[in-house]
């Protein structure tokens, strides 16, 4: 039952990685290059099709080959991204501001998961006292500490996720 650390890190890492597939307003180019094409010339990922770069408020796809240019269109729709050419040979794609009551919602999605990783970590804290209580073995005093430290890391991953929303 000495993993209790290992445990409450991998509580904090979950939680980073949820945090991070939330929407902030942004989009990501990321997401972008993962959208999958099925074009004139074969499926595949749009890195496959055509160059991605972020310009501001939005990330241009420059085809390749202007044939596949429509099939690029309609998979970023279907992904729910707003894309339209720009030129034949360029997309543009863009996502629309959220709204204050989206983004509202979103902060409140956000601090459940912070308090739902801080009982988590407090469980494995509860866990690895009880371990301590019936061997006689271990620190209290560092069970605590690497509780805290945890915490700490949770609420500044919430506090980076609710400035990046606005919220």
């Amino acid at each position: 039952m000495n993993d209790w650390k290992q445990r409450m890190r991998k509580s904090v890492s979950h939680l980073a990685e949820r945090l991070a597939g939330i929407r902030s307003g942004t989009i990501d180019m990321g997401f972008v290059n993962s959208v999958r094409v099925d074009g004139p010339s074969g499926a595949g990922v749009i890195r496959r099709f055509g160059s991605v770069r972020q310009q501001g408020d939005r990330i241009l796809v420059s085809v390749f080959d202007r044939s596949n240019a429509a099939a690029v269109v309609k998979a970023l729709g279907d992904a729910r991204l707003n894309a339209y050419l720009v030129n034949p040979e360029t997309v543009s794609v863009s996502v629309p501001p959220i709204s204050g009551e989206q983004r509202a919602e979103i902060a409140r999605h956000v601090k459940k998961l912070g308090e739902e990783t801080k009982v988590a970590v407090r469980a494995i804290r509860q866990d690895a006292r009880k371990f301590m209580e019936s061997t006689g073995r271990g620190s209290r005093k560092a069970v605590q500490e690497a509780t805290d430290q945890a915490v700490r890391e949770i609420e500044e991953l919430v506090k980076r996720k609710l400035a990046e929303i606005g919220g």
